[in-house]
């Protein structure tokens, strides 16, 4: 399982398996629709095999009985798994929304298709930003005109992250203001965690902000970081260095317009999305047995607010294993060895829709959506919607 934004993920994530990996970058999703290499497909395919093999029979199985989680999904009725289902589905709709922000003329039907796409995708083909280039060629068949497609996706990932380095702020104001944050267990890494993460949002928009309203600062920011680049690169003993002005600007010519449209809707939509994720969390932790007193829910939302941010780094393909595994130990931390198995089960209910089932809809997605096509676009498919 991978934490992809849709996170989703390498989406930024995102999904998730945003859910989520999710492009991550400004990366034109056109360039990144050409297929990966045979090399990279295999190291990039071994590695989350490997990650899944590590974190799910070599170190889950020494802390959890795998007996006693399935227990606890035994003991589910229909009708709370169709709650946790339904809550599923209205978080799939709350990160589609994104997109429908972010690419004029998509509908919030196509937003979440959209999503869909990107998180199961990255999940089952963990080859970079191809995830990005996939859904960049299916809005391309929704008659979506290349700029606001290869626009919308870039940004997507852009609004996605500062979402997540928003969210420990929101669970730290709720902490305090309810008294849980006293007295808890690790409460000093919540409050680092928080801290570096509000700091680099701010920082973070501060600067999109000033490159979007103001071509000064961007001017100012294209000098001080091309100085700044070529000094570490000399001090490294490399010759040359990127264009860091030619980018900034090339990031304000083409996003500048949306983002000023478009882009605090888009990041409170995120922050909405992210929400709704929480919720998926929290009602499938109640479900399989945690209750309130062990675990309340802004405790978990502090816990999903740190994995989310802790996971911006990639560190495996769409986060494989890691996000589990940091659920999983951040909610025992607080809740107690007796709450693990029901914690474990939990975790991988919310899982289940974020991560899971977002792969087969997204394969099925595409059979529906290029019927009378190669499901995953060819070279020759890429270069005319590019042209066109």
């Amino acid at each position: 399982m991978s934490e992809t934004t849709p996170d989703p993920t390498t989406a930024a994530g995102a999904a998730e398996g945003s859910g989520g990996s999710a492009a991550t970058s400004s990366t034109d999703p056109a360039t990144a629709a050409a297929p990966p290499n045979r090399r990279a497909a295999i190291l990039r395919s071994g590695l989350i095999v490997a990650v899944l093999f590590v974190v799910f029979v070599i170190i889950l199985p020494r802390y959890i009985d795998y007996q006693e989680v399935l227990e606890a999904f035994q003991d589910l009725d229909p009708s709370q798994f169709l709650a946790v289902s339904a809550l599923g589905v209205v978080a799939w709709f709350a990160s589609g929304l994104v997109f429908s922000a972010l690419v004029p003329g998509l509908s919030p039907v196509r937003g979440t298709m959209s999503w869909l796409i990107l998180a199961g995708i990255g999940a089952s083909i963990p080859f970079g930003p191809w995830n990005m280039g996939v859904l960049w060629v299916v809005m391309r068949g929704w008659r979506i005109p290349n700029a606001p497609a290869t626009t919308g996706i870039a940004l997507y990932g852009v609004v996605n992250e500062l979402s997540r380095l928003f969210l420990p702020l929101m669970a730290v104001i709720g902490l305090v203001v309810t008294g849980e944050l006293t007295g808890r267990p690790n409460s000093g890494t919540v409050w680092l965690i928080a801290a570096i993460s509000i700091v680099a949002f701010v920082v973070a928009t501060v600067v999109i902000v000033g490159i979007v309203r103001s071509e000064r600062i961007a001017d100012w920011l294209g000098r001080t970081g091309q100085r700044i680049t070529e000094w570490i690169l000399r001090r490294l003993g490399r010759a040359g260095s990127p264009d860091v002005a030619g980018a900034i600007h090339r990031f304000r010519d083409q996003f500048g317009t949306i983002l000023r449209a478009r882009g605090l809707v888009s990041l409170g939509l995120s922050v909405v999305a992210q929400i709704s994720w929480t919720i998926v969390l929290i009602v499938a932790l109640r479900v399989v047995g945690v209750p309130e007193s062990a675990l309340t829910p802004f405790e978990i939302f502090a816990v999903y607010g740190l994995v989310m941010v802790i996971t911006i780094i990639p560190l495996s393909p769409g986060g494989a294993g890691v996000s589990e595994l940091l659920f999983i130990s951040g909610l025992t931390t607080i809740a107690g060895t007796e709450y693990q198995a029901a914690i474990t089960a939990g975790v991988f209910l919310y899982r289940l829709y974020y991560w899971f089932l977002p792969i087969p809809l997204a394969w099925i997605l595409l059979k529906v959506v290029r019927r009378g096509r190669s499901m995953l676009p060819t070279t020759a498919e890429i270069k005319a919607a590019a042209s066109g």
